[in-house]
């Protein structure tokens, strides 16, 4: 099975074995004080947004390390608690525009408000001149669910355009990948993955609030200003990737003699022929590039008697730093996103760090540019400073619950691995129940850290806020998420909200914490589900291989 089938796991049967007792320690006390001063402090004016290489990293870095020092976690990385992650910093001209010849009246995209794209390529000027499109459907090659949307297509040298997610999402017909719910291949990540391996010069993507899970002007404040990528070596990437407005590709497609929404729809069927747009895509992108050292920032609690074997809890510090939007600069402030799990992260440091050592060792990550695609938590799985056939599992916090109490909590995705299995055994104790995803469509598996480690074989899982809130309707959570993405999400209102009950995240501390902390203090082994896409790679793994 390859690594990007993640279909068929997404849906397979949780293995419920119990690998350890639970609830066998004490529950510390978390504090909603320095959850609060933590989420406060990172997400201030002073820390700017904190962008990989700004000085709000180095204020952020600074204040995690110090936190890890202060609870007694040493530093993990040859004596330090910096772990280096180089990066190519990419900054694109914003007053770039994409030219469109060939049609019936010659179009000018303008840069943010009609499309938005980048270069991975660390080069100063990107020209391309009269490159002929194609639309390629959803821009998929998956050989297990007989799909192809380059078969017949000579996309070398030329710009693709693809639509966003994947011919599940639109009539969430369960025959076609997952229905509703998000495979990989739905992701952005992918598309451009993709569109490398054939040799495409450029992909764009027709952006849809509905099928993408945020609005356009996520797309504007994620993917404008300063980017990361890790040095690519020889590897071929795109000339350009972005995306384009659902409005402005309406325009694109009239231009080039075709409906957009004919063809949105037959995309959806199985055998579908990409076309070529008898349409020219010419831009010149001029690039400020830098070479910069980000950090990933880990602390080590050693084990009392198996310190090789290590258990991992991760959150993201980074997030967007300053923007233009609409004229004027703005902080993007990152407050749930994610100075919360941050927050997490340090109040189990500290629970760790103060308390009897386990048997395992417990590794801390606060990851960087998570925001640019999983960087930081990428470079480690490729770098790490434990084994990663000794690493146990990985529990990530990515957006924390600070809505109340719940009556359950979710994860990102469907169960995938005795992790899960664990999580709900341990939320027994808690009156709590463990749910899958209750936005599978947004494709949230593969948008926070724990991906990177489940794609290198770690049993990985992110946990997600609830949806049955206490004292509320049984529709309230949802509404409150929602509400949070359409007006929140990688925008500068994500800002602190001293009104916010973080009785929620202190649930979730508490259950990270008993599974994480019984899992360290065991000799278990949790595995993936059988048939599942890392499960051959940790067998292999684990096995020595």
């Amino acid at each position: 099975m390859s690594m990007p089938r993640l279909a068929g796991a997404l849906l397979a049967a949780t293995v419920s074995v119990p690998l350890f007792a639970a609830a066998s320690q004490p529950l510390p006390s978390f504090s909603q004080d320095n959850i609060r001063t933590t989420i406060k402090t990172l997400s201030s004016d002073e820390f700017g947004g904190r962008a990989p290489g700004s000085p709000g990293e180095k204020l952020s870095t600074d204040y995690i390390s110090g936190k890890f020092k202060e609870y007694g976690l040493e530093p993990a990385d040859h004596g330090s608690y910096l772990q280096e992650v180089p990066l190519k910093q990419i900054t694109a001209d914003p007053h770039t525009v994409l030219r469109i010849g060939g049609g019936t009246t010659p179009l000018t995209l303008a840069y943010g408000s009609e499309m938005v794209v980048s270069t991975p390529r660390p080069e100063a000027t990107i020209s391309l001149k009269d490159v002929p499109l194609v639309f390629a459907g959803f821009g998929i090659v998956a050989p297990e669910y007989n799909w192809n949307d380059y078969a017949g297509l000579d996309v070398k040298g030329k710009i693709v355009v693809v639509l966003v997610n994947d011919p599940g999402y639109p009539d969430g017909d369960p025959n076609l990948f997952e229905g509703k719910a998000m495979t990989y291949y739905g992701r952005w990540t992918y598309k451009y993955e993709e569109a490398a391996r054939q040799g495409a010069a450029g992909i764009i993507i027709v952006h849809e609030t509905g099928p993408a899970g945020y609005p356009w002007e996520v797309v504007q404040g994620s993917w404008s200003g300063p980017l990361e990528e890790l040095d690519p070596g020889q590897a071929y990437q795109p000339a350009i990737q972005g995306w384009i407005t659902h409005d402005a590709a309406e325009l694109l497609f009239a231009d080039a003699g075709l409906k957009l929404d004919e063809l949105e729809k037959a995309s959806q069927l199985r055998g579908f022929k990409g076309v070529p747009m008898k349409l020219t895509g010419s831009i010149v992108l001029h690039n400020t590039v830098h070479d910069i050292v980000s950090h990933n920032v880990v602390g080590l609690l050693k084990g009392a008697s198996r310190p090789s074997e290590a258990v991992i809890y991760t959150a993201h510090w980074d997030h967007l730093g300053e923007h233009v939007v609409n004229g004027k600069t703005e902080i993007f402030h990152g407050a749930v996103d994610n100075a919360s799990g941050i927050a997490g992260l340090l109040e189990l440091a500290r629970a760790y760090g103060t308390g009897p050592k386990p048997a395992r060792s417990v590794l801390f990550i606060a990851t960087t540019c998570e925001e640019q695609g999983l960087l930081g938590a990428r470079y480690y799985a490729a770098h790490p400073l434990i084994p990663l056939r000794d690493t146990v599992a990985d529990f990530n916090m990515d957006v924390m619950d600070t809505f109340g109490k719940t009556h359950d909590v979710t994860v990102r995705g469907h169960f995938m691995s005795q992790l899960e299995d664990e999580l709900s055994t341990e939320a027994k104790t808690l009156d709590l129940k463990v749910l899958p995803d209750s936005q599978p469509e947004k494709g949230y598996y593969f948008r926070a850290d724990h991906f990177e480690f489940a794609k290198a074989g770690v049993p990985a899982l992110s946990i997600a806020l609830g949806t049955d809130y206490v004292g509320h309707t049984p529709d309230w959570g949802l509404a409150q998420q929602q509400g949070y993405v359409s007006q929140r999400y990688h925008k500068p209102a994500d800002v602190y909200d001293p009104s916010w009950d973080l009785s929620g995240m202190v649930q979730q501390l508490d259950l990270l914490y008993l599974t994480g902390r019984d899992l360290a203090e065991s000799d278990a082994w949790p595995a993936w589900n059988p048939g599942g896409p890392f499960a051959a790679k940790r067998a292999e793994q684990r096995s020595g291989g």
